[in-house]
């Protein structure tokens, strides 16, 4: 089951995306895609759009959120779905930014779309007409994906009620030293993988979690002074609602699609952990996991231990990065041209016989407007050809159709090979950071031990 709802974006519209972008709610920006832009553009981008088209439109953007039920699907199908809503409401004629939150209890879409087509610039128009389309084009992929079809009512007795976060609580979350968020998070990718509930158990115990039963089953990982009851963190945390959870996600297991994840994570920062600050013997823990967690990154990336190597392999991925964009961005050139050429002979060629009768017209006025549109076309694509007119590129198109199927398998390749490159230097600068993080954690552990 998925709902969907959806609302104008009037001001503010790069902290929007750069809400739904957050690396905390995507996987570390794994369940990130877009069309036409960058996510970390976007906002700009939507913007050149709209000026380059002329448009007035006021609203800046749309915002639309699919939310499924908790536990029916994994986050990469609950990913797919959103790509596929976007082709086939925005059919590619606006720029979007496309992300799936996986840090609730419901795993969610947030899609941020450039209210102004970039094709031909006409705004986006919102009714009851648009919505219905967007709702009958989700229950269908929800239908053809297994999951449930449901009301809007049906759906508000199984959202995710969380009961309200104190600030004390809030502020923890920020700083991440919340025990709450950690077991909530633990809890969300045990259920994911979980057999049963024995294996999910199972699973916690090995994220080093110690389990009470009792009236409310509770965690504790360590340095944790009290057991948390997992109800506490909401509702879809009890104990039964995470048998039903994980009931549902071992019946869709055969619509989960698999997803390359790195060993790349971040260290915890020891000096501004307060628990660490208060506790010598944790904080050395925390450092040992730190320093494995670093070598395992270090020796996916590379052999070498020179740290100068390390930089020069940023760089270089760096310099890998610059030009396979302005590859893209040459074949997306080529394309967009192969195929206005391809227009203009189509219009030259098709209303060719219509422009004839209009030279030899008795009453041109009366013709003109009986046949305006054809006559504009025409005429600008006989401009646009010039004196490149020729029988041979009248009889050209097929060819430049294949040699645009061409480029587009191209051009294909090189979007894949972009994925891979930018993963590729999001790990390599989450492993600086890492050691950044690892190395002033390490000064501040000397002087905490030395007091």
């Amino acid at each position: 089951m998925a709902i969907t709802k959806i609302h104008p974006i009037k001001t503010t519209l790069n902290l929007s995306i750069d809400y739904i972008c957050d690396p905390s709610k995507t996987d570390e920006e794994i369940l990130i895609s877009t069309n036409g832009c960058g996510y970390k553009t976007a906002a700009i981008e939507f913007q050149k759009t709209k000026e380059s088209t002329n448009s007035t439109c006021k609203n800046l953007a749309r915002h639309l959120i699919q939310s499924f039920m908790p536990g029916e699907l994994s986050p990469e199908t609950a990913h797919q779905i959103g790509k596929d809503l976007c082709e086939k409401h925005l059919q590619g004629r606006h720029e979007f930014v496309l992300t799936t939150h996986v840090d609730k209890g419901h795993i969610h879409n947030h899609i941020i779309f450039n209210n102004v087509s970039f094709i031909d610039g006409k705004s986006y128009i919102s009714n009851k007409k648009s919505y219905h389309n967007i709702r009958n084009i989700s229950d269908s992929l929800c239908k053809n994906n297994g999951l449930s079809i449901a009301t809007e009512s049906d759906a508000s007795r199984f959202k995710n009620k969380q009961s309200g976060t104190s600030y004390k609580e809030y502020q923890e979350r920020k700083k991440g030293n919340s025990y709450k968020a950690k077991l909530q998070y633990t809890i969300d990718a045990a259920i994911r993988k979980a057999k049963d509930w024995e294996d999910f158990l199972r699973i916690l115990q090995e994220k080093g979690y110690e389990v009470k039963y009792g009236k409310h089953i509770s965690f504790r990982v360590a340095g944790q002074e009290r057991f948390t009851r997992s109800k506490t963190i909401g509702d879809d945390y009890s104990e039964g609602r995470i048998k039903e959870r994980i009931e549902l996600s071992v019946s869709n297991e055969h619509i989960r699609r698999p997803i390359t994840r790195h060993s790349a994570s971040k260290v915890v920062d020891i000096s501004s952990n307060k628990l660490a600050q208060d506790s010598v013997g944790f904080a050395r823990w925390l450092k040992l996991q730190n320093l494995k967690s670093i070598s395992k990154s270090w020796s996916s990336i590379t052999a070498s231990t020179d740290i100068h190597s390390f930089y020069k392999h940023i760089g270089n991925a760096h310099d890998e990065l610059m030009h396979l964009q302005s590859t893209i961005k040459d074949t997306e050139a080529e394309i967009e041209s192969t195929q206005i050429l391809i227009q203009n002979i189509h219009n030259y060629t098709l209303y060719k016989e219509t422009n004839s009768k209009y030279e030899t017209a008795s009453d041109k006025d009366s013709f003109f407007r009986s046949h305006e549109k054809e006559l504009i076309l025409y005429d600008a694509a006989k401009q646009s050809l010039n004196d490149s007119i020729t029988k041979d590129l009248l009889l050209s198109v097929p060819d430049l159709a294949i040699h645009v199927k061409a480029l587009n398998a191209k051009l294909q390749k090189h979007q894949t090979a972009l994925i891979t490159i930018k993963q590729k230097i999001k790990i390599a600068n989450q492993l600086r950071d890492d050691l950044n993080k690892y190395l002033r954690s390490d000064n501040s552990l000397q002087y905490h031990i030395s007091k």
